[in-house]
């Protein structure tokens, strides 16, 4: 079973408000956040595994001790809509990274936009010490 399916739907990524409002200033000059996911992408392809693996964190809570967390991720809906020369592109990192566009998107995004990068100022987010 494929980690990623949808071919030219749009689907949806979750990210933190934060990351949301750094979206929406990029996308105020008319681009989509598509397109800035996309440049995203592009701009730590490189070094992609490292940025997902360094985005582990977790939440300051009792209760979500065992939970990984990624910075980036929350609770704000995002669409994305991929052509299929895209959506063929991520599905090829999402298996490479083992882990679905959902997981890896919002650390990628997070680390390119521009603005304060999670977990800067985040009490409630402790960065995962196995990266």
């Amino acid at each position: 079973m494929a980690l990623w399916e949808g071919g030219t739907e749009p689907w949806t990524v979750f990210v933190s408000d934060a990351l949301q409002s750094r979206l929406d200033a990029c996308c105020a000059d008319g681009r989509t956040a598509t397109t800035v996911a996309f440049e995203a992408i592009e701009a730590v392809h490189d070094r992609l595994p490292d940025v997902v693996r360094g985005a582990r964190a977790r939440l300051r809570s009792p209760h979500a001790r065992d939970e990984v967390h990624y910075l980036g991720s929350g609770p704000v809906q995002v669409r994305i809509r991929p052509d299929s020369e895209q959506a063929a592109l991520l599905a090829r990192w999402s298996e490479e990274l083992g882990a679905p566009i959902t997981t890896w998107l919002p650390p990628v995004l997070n680390a390119h936009l521009p603005g304060r990068v999670e977990p800067e100022n985040m009490p409630w987010i402790v960065q995962d010490e196995q990266r």
